[in-house]
């Protein structure tokens, strides 16, 4: 089975995709923190709280620090997942890179992969605020609204640069 090389544009879509899904995850996680009871802001503190610590919570971190250090911290996590992703599918095989179906199912299992990580190893041992949420919730959310946009976005790329026919019924 044939295998292209890195593109020299894959880090940079790395990121670039990384920070858009990320953005769609925030999005998702702020509109299930509202649909928890919660306020908006939690998940931002959350994350802010990974570099502030647990004050992050309290008002005696202002709401614009917290906002700017959680999404901070949000986004260049989410970048760094982007770039992970681009080495992957720098990997997979030609026939699949370009076909949606293939992308979205890798995408997703990357998606659990990356609540994997987060969530039960680093979490478990440096922020375990993190586990308070609901876990099957957050593997559902990191897989459909983090993995799945970060692999369509790669598959609309490779198209772009080399288009895949259509199979013909």
């Amino acid at each position: 089975m044939a295998r292209r090389t890195p593109t020299p544009w894959s880090l940079t879509n790395g990121l670039l995709f990384g920070l858009a899904a990320g953005v769609l995850l925030a999005l998702a996680q702020t509109a299930l923190a509202v649909a928890a009871g919660e306020g908006p802001l939690v998940p931002v503190r959350m994350s802010a709280a990974m570099v502030l610590g647990p004050p992050a919570f309290t008002p005696q971190v202002s709401t614009a620090v917290a906002v700017a250090v959680g999404l901070g911290v949000h986004l260049v996590i989410s970048a760094g997942w982007g770039v992970v992703y681009a080495l992957l599918d720098a990997m997979l095989p030609l026939d699949g890179r370009g076909r949606w179906e293939f992308q979205a199912a890798v995408g997703m299992l990357f998606g659990i992969f990356v609540w994997l990580v987060d969530f039960q190893l680093l979490a478990r041992g440096y922020f375990p605020w993190f586990l308070s949420v609901p876990q099957f919730l957050q593997i559902v959310w990191h897989a459909v609204f983090l993995g799945l946009p970060m692999a369509l976005l790669f598959t609309a790329a490779e198209r772009r640069r080399a288009p895949v026919p259509e199979p013909t019924p």
